[in-house]
């Protein structure tokens, strides 16, 4: 066997390799003689068939795999010996192999091939990048503690109608739905508002809901058979009032609604609201840090990638994809190719490993925070145990939670290392910072780290705050 590397092209380089009949023939002779043991032949026991019938029947499809194993261990292993990190696949070059198992005995493989470029990430040099942290608001964490309040609350039949009330009213001959007022407009809420059962309340439907997807519910109109213009005025009668008395936050509300004893005063559960608000919003300004992280990056780091060849393999790898819309979607595939790179480089920066007990951990904590809170972590180890098992057999699902993992370290390694500055405020303020309306609002109003007055703006509402980092600068030596 043969193996001619040609280098000339940094980028793009070629591997020949010639495999001669010396190479494969004693592992073909011993494959056949086996092959005969077992082969059924019409005509012969078992194992007695003569071996030039053997050669005739199986002799070319044992050449080719042999061939092909012999060709993919020498072309991957060149690659690890001599430290060739590749992009993509290797390609056959078919004008300049010969491959013919039928009537050749000596082959020749040509493969052109794509190296990764070289390049560098400095994060002290790249340029700033906006990263907000959301910080739950007054108003959500009261209303989240509502929720937790009402779920370990009294329900009661009060005599008059209320704000947070739920409603079961009739119509008609056979008309009866039920609805919360406060999915009411506010004309129709003051309709409904102190009044008792067996009350009468004359209500036209289209405008008596904030959305359309209620008054569906309520009338239980499925999509398809819904049409707003056949839906006219009635008279609802009040069948019942229901409400849930919010829980007392005493002793016995704490152990109920935090039985693992977490939570046991109101200040704990303002902070742990606030926590747990914050967290179910971290994942949009992560999403959003990434996303511009990942333009910043492959905006600013310089590499020579070999266009051409990308080309080409998409196009011979890809049959729905045509030469047009390759073209018109060039860039979207570059900056895609230039992003991998980029995260796999910082994956070795980083040293970033996913082990499969991380995998365990994160399927674990998902079902104790979903489904088993409410209970003592030790009374349902083994359930939890016994559900991450079951999850580990799925592994496409498996695979997602490496990726997803591996994705969660890699930001976590740019948010320690990028230059950031921080603007804090509440999920509002996050939006106009998403959408930029309000762009110059947010960058006027800078407040110092170590300022612990909040500055309050005119609706009584805190502004963003914003501070600096530079960890990048402050760890140079990395």
């Amino acid at each position: 066997m043969n193996i001619t590397h040609n280098a000339a092209d940094r980028n793009v380089q070629k591997l020949c390799i010639e495999v001669h009949k010396t190479d494969y023939i004693e592992s073909v002779e011993t494959a056949l003689k086996k092959h005969r043991k077992t082969a059924q032949v019409p005509g012969f026991r078992i194992g007695n068939a003569p071996m030039g019938l053997i050669k005739r029947n199986y002799e070319k499809p044992l050449i080719a795999e042999e061939v092909n194993k012999i060709v993919s261990e020498n072309l991957y292993g060149f690659f690890e010996k001599n430290s060739i990190n590749i992009m993509f696949e290797p390609m056959l070059i078919e004008e300049e192999s010969t491959i013919d198992f039928e009537k050749k005995e000596e082959f020749i493989f040509a493969f052109e091939f794509a190296v990764q470029p070289e390049f560098e990430i400095d994060f002290a040099a790249l340029p700033l990048i906006r990263a907000f942290k959301i910080k739950a608001s007054d108003t959500e964490i009261e209303d989240y503690i509502t929720q937790i309040r009402k779920r370990h609350g009294d329900y009661i039949n009060p005599e008059t109608i209320e704000d947070d009330d739920y409603i079961t009213a009739k119509w008609g001959d056979e008309g009866q739905g039920f609805f919360f007022i406060k999915d009411l407009t506010e004309n129709c809420k003051d309709k409904f508002l102190g009044k008792k059962m067996e009350d009468t309340i004359h209500v036209s439907f289209n405008e008596m809901f904030t959305s359309k997807e209620n008054l569906k519910k309520f009338l239980k109109f499925s999509d398809d058979d819904f049409d707003e213009s056949s839906v006219g005025e009635a008279e609802l009668i009040i069948v019942s009032i229901g409400r849930v008395n919010l829980a007392e936050m005493d002793d016995e509300f704490f152990k109920k609604a935090f039985p693992d004893g977490s939570i046991t005063s109101v200040k704990e559960f303002e902070k742990n609201a606030a926590q747990q608000i914050e967290l179910q919003w971290k994942q949009e300004s992560d999403r959003k840090f990434m996303n511009d992280a990942i333009t910043l990056l492959t905006q600013n780091s310089e590499m020579d990638l070999p266009e051409d060849f990308i080309k080409r393999y998409i196009l011979k790898n890809n049959e729905e994809i045509t030469e047009e819309k390759l073209n018109n979607e060039w860039k979207q595939y570059l900056e895609s190719f230039k992003w991998q790179l980029i995260e796999g480089k910082l994956g070795k920066y980083g040293n970033i490993e996913v082990k499969i007990e991380d995998v365990k951990n994160h399927i674990r904590n998902f079902y104790y925070q979903n489904y088993f809170m409410q209970f003592n972590l030790a009374d349902v180890e083994e359930r939890l145990n016994q559900l991450v098992e079951e999850a580990l057999k799925d592994k496409k699902q498996v695979k997602q939670l490496y990726d997803q993992l591996f994705d969660t370290k890699v930001m976590e390694l740019l948010q320690s290392k990028m230059n950031i500055e921080e603007i804090t405020g509440d999920f509002n303020q996050f939006i106009t910072f998403m959408t930029g309306k309000k762009e110059a609002e947010l960058r006027s109003h800078s407040v110092k780290e170590d300022r612990k007055q909040k500055t309050e703006s005119k609706e009584g509402e805190e502004k963003p705050k914003k501070t600096r980092r530079s960890p990048a600068k402050k760890q140079s030596s990395d």
